[in-house]
């Protein structure tokens, strides 16, 4: 049985332009190592802050080396001038979670049950205040402009010292915290939050003295406030009173598979949060006004989740975001893809000033942001050190890079491409503003030159399925063989773009979504697989994939498939794995092959439905022999018993 993918070209061409803003150039201006002293290795998360004379301190958490060879946990903390220069390494004796820094450079840290408040030097100790019984666990803590410290965390029930008139005095079970201190270490107000904990708390301080605090939970017990921007979802928002005492707000974050990661709060109360989307796939910045009862923007990245999240005095956020795949969208970058990491900056309207691949590749852990926008990221690099520090500034000189990224068009990877394989490209500058579909001629299949756009790959010219400033959908040449180098290249309106290397192998599968978790998928009667429309259990229904390798017989460059249907030459299998682990469970496929009436290199694969791909399990297509395959991006679709 064939189905027609009547969506198909149009899908290959959904990924959205960048929004139009000002010019924000950041530039990379250096590049260091950091000294960690006694840690060797499994560094697991830092805090950063400076104080007013530009002075940089690091805490970095990560394991030491112990007697016999054990490995123990220890902090360590450094601060350099704003020339790199060390000005001290300390051991700290006690493990500390998250740290921030006063304007004189005082350090408090938070770790276990207390919070700790250093000297300039960091190691004399103004005081320690012990804020709750041997279950609480401090996560996060902020610092407003009088030295007051707010503190957020897990605690169990009777652990926390509720203070008279907080929020919440007392809990059944484990349940959020949040504690303030004064400056002089004294509680001013400590009260639960009475929710489950099943991820860190994140805590930011406006400039009335509201705690804003972010979880994720899966309790009932914490609704959200009338008016709340959300009511129900899986990650929550709120904003303490200044004293502690009640709510101004509290409202969920996102849908059901977003978690919380981070949270800030700019100049004007605005509450500026990072969520994962179910992780793995996407993640998001989502701007709320100071009641909680709207969002002044949210915008979705596709990335494994969001690495680090800052706002600048302007209001400006700025999101770290390590990269699996190539469709990140960037204007002004620095860098092709290939590095695993991207930063963008977002204005307070939420266009777009800048979003780049970052040089180098390292895997970010912090990000510190100054007044003057200059952002500094810290993270273990590439080269094996153990931890780096990348600094940029803006510099209306900054190179650009125009082509940015390529990908297979279904799971948008970029570890190869293959043979008739259907490629996006990305970046900026690529093609006309407008998006351009070319004018399909059946005999001669798709044109190799659309809108003024041109691409070739090894110099020969590829067929177009679509063209716009940001984006391209291209055809790999059939005649490119499996252990070449390939070099793509664009050309607009005459000027060549600078080109991209990519390895080509004798696949390169990806299936089709229409969101990061949900296959573009056709149930039996032809119509749309969807949440409303899902397939039932024992039919057949069918999704389209692209690189799963060379057709027999051969077809030309961007041809329309037609009758007598030609085969694909590698064998093609699917199966399922349960998201709790367990074997992989195989799926009926009863055809596997070029779809018809759409571009060769297109494939169309129809399955008996099964249960499990509609419930907590994630389904693949795997190319190539048994022992050898290569698997496609994860996928679900929507079934019904």
């Amino acid at each position: 049985m064939f189905r027609k993918s009547l969506f198909l070209f149009a899908l290959l061409s959904a990924t959205a332009a960048m929004v139009a803003a000002q010019n924000f150039p950041l530039d990379v201006v250096d590049t260091q190592a950091i000294p960690t002293g006694p840690l060797v290795n499994g560094l697991a998360n830092i805090s950063t802050g400076t104080d007013s004379q530009g002075n940089l301190y690091v805490l970095a958490n990560g394991l030491v080396q112990g007697p016999a060879a054990a490995l123990a946990p220890l902090s360590y903390l450094v601060k350099l001038n704003s020339a790199g220069t060390v000005l001290y390494q300390n051991t700290l004796p006690s493990l500390a979670v998250a740290m921030v820094v006063d304007p004189a450079g005082n350090v408090y840290l938070a770790g276990g049950n207390s919070v700790e408040k250093l000297g300039p030097d960091g190691k004399t100790v103004l005081y320690n205040t012990v804020i709750g019984g041997p279950s609480l666990g401090a996560a996060d803590m902020a610092l407003d402009s009088t030295g007051r410290v707010y503190v957020s965390g897990a605690v169990g029930a009777g652990d926390l010292p509720a203070t008279p008139g907080a929020f919440r005095q007392t809990a059944q079970s484990a349940s959020g915290f949040v504690v303030r201190l004064n400056a002089a270490g004294g509680i001013d107000y400590a009260t639960y939050l009475g929710v489950a904990v099943n991820n860190p708390y994140g805590i930011a301080v406006d400039s009335s003295g509201s705690a804003v605090v972010m979880w994720t939970t899966q309790s009932t017990d914490f609704p959200a406030t009338p008016g709340a921007y959300l009511t129900s979802g899986l990650s929550m928002l709120a904003r303490l009173t200044p004293d502690g005492s009640g709510l101004i707000y509290s409202t969920f974050t996102g849908g059901l598979f977003d978690t919380a990661e981070y949270v800030a709060v700019d100049i004007a109360g605005n509450a500026v949060v990072a969520l994962s989307n179910r992780p793995g796939y996407s993640g998001s910045v989502v701007r709320f006004n100071p009641q909680g009862t709207g969002v002044t923007y949210s915008k979705t990245f596709p990335i494994v989740g969001p690495g680090g999240l800052a706002v600048d005095s302007s209001g400006n956020a700025y999101v770290y975001n390590p990269v699996n795949a190539g469709n990140y969208p960037v204007k002004n970058s620095l860098s092709a893809c290939g590095t695993g990491a991207a930063l963008t900056v977002i204005d307070s309207s939420g266009a777009i000033l800048q979003s780049t691949y970052l040089p180098g590749g390292q895997s970010t852990l912090g990000i510190n942001v100054l007044p003057d926008s200059t952002v500094d990221l810290f993270g273990v690099p590439s080269t094996g050190a153990l931890l780096s520090m990348m600094q940029l500034s803006q510099n209306p000189q900054a190179p650009i890079v125009q082509l940015a990224c390529y990908g297979n068009a279904g799971s948008y990877y970029n570890s190869a491409i293959s043979p008739g394989d259907v490629v996006s490209l990305f970046g900026s500058g690529l093609g006309p503003a407008a998006g351009t579909q070319p004018q399909i001629d059946i005999a001669s299949g798709f044109p190799t030159k659309v809108a003024d756009v041109q691409v070739t790959f090894n110099g020969i010219p590829s067929p177009l399925l679509y063209v716009q400033d940001s984006q391209i959908n291209a055809i790999v040449p059939w005649s490119l063989e499996a252990g070449q180098q390939a070099q793509i290249c664009v050309v607009y309106n005459g000027s060549a773009t600078n080109c991209l290397n990519a390895v080509v192998a004798s696949s390169d599968p990806g299936v089709f979504m229409v969101t990061p978790v949900f296959a573009a998928a056709l149930n039996q009667d032809g119509t749309l697989n969807s949440a409303s429309n899902p397939a039932k259990v024992g039919t057949v229904a069918s999704i389209f994939a692209t690189g799963l390798g060379a057709i027999d017989p051969p077809q030309p460059d961007g041809a329309i498939i037609g009758l007598p249907l030609p085969a694909n030459v590698l064998p093609v299998s699917m199966y399922t794995i349960s998201s709790t682990g367990g074997s992989p469970v195989p799926i009926t496929v009863l055809y596997a092959g070029p779809a018809p009436g759409e571009v060769g290199g297109v494939s169309q694969i129809n399955f008996t439905v099964d249960a499990n791909l509609g419930g907590p399990y994630e389904t693949f297509v795997a190319v190539g022999l048994p022992g050898n395959p290569v698997a496609t991006n994860g996928f679900s679709i929507y079934v019904a018993p």
